[in-house]
């Protein structure tokens, strides 16, 4: 079953090992996967080739991007993030035009 050509959404996690705020952030986000579907991703910060990433975020992680844009950063309250998430999923799933042209 298809979702009517919806585009899921793609969620990006910046993070790294020692951060506890993210170890509470993935629960919540598992939390919100069951309430709307998406595909998440992790990039650590602190790993070699994200030093963009390490000097944007390296004192604010858990940072949270839906499909690269910034969504969250730090707590992740369920509630709020199903709302956002809903609210960003319906806004793409809207046609361009109506089709509803009177001339």
């Amino acid at each position: 079953m298809t979702t009517g050509g919806a585009k899921r959404l793609v969620l990006t996690m910046f993070t790294h090992s020692r951060c506890q705020l993210c170890v509470h952030a993935k629960e919540a986000l598992e939390q919100v996967q069951q309430q709307v579907p998406f595909d998440i991703s992790e990039i650590d910060v602190r790993k070699p080739g994200n030093e963009k990433w390490f000097e944007e975020y390296k004192y604010d992680v858990p940072v949270i991007h839906v499909n690269d844009e910034f969504l969250l950063w730090h707590r992740v309250d369920v509630a709020e993030t199903v709302a956002k998430l809903k609210a960003i999923q319906s806004s793409k799933n809207k046609p361009s035009s109506s089709g509803n042209n009177e001339s």
